[in-house]
């Protein structure tokens, strides 16, 4: 993430069931913003039957954390993709811990 962005980056963080996601689709309805959900990229990533998708696959399955490089990796090349047609960006699921926020600053 070491681009800078000319647009909003809003991180949405809470917990499970704290409206999260509900919070992100007024907001994209409202503003336009492109809203990624890293836990979406995750699992698009695994489905894609890439070598890193199969990596993902087995640290997911054995319930552990993801490395903060893979996350930021597909968060920034989702962003690339639509960085010229959007008015801000909605990052929804990380930092899931404290330690992961400072990857992002």
């Amino acid at each position: 993430m070491g681009k800078e962005y000319k647009v909003p980056i809003v991180w949405i963080l809470g917990g499970p069931g704290s409206g999260k996601g509900t919070q992100c689709d007024k907001i994209v309805a409202k503003y336009g913003f492109s809203h990624f959900s890293t836990g979406d990229l995750l699992r698009e990533e695994v489905a894609s039957g890439s070598e890193l998708g199969k990596q993902l696959s087995d640290l997911m399955q054995r319930g552990d954390l993801v490395q903060n490089e893979h996350v930021l990796a597909l968060l920034e090349k989702a962003m690339r993709k639509v960085e010229d047609s959007t008015v801000g960006y909605l990052i929804d699921g990380y930092p899931r811990e404290k330690s992961q926020g400072s990857s992002c600053l």
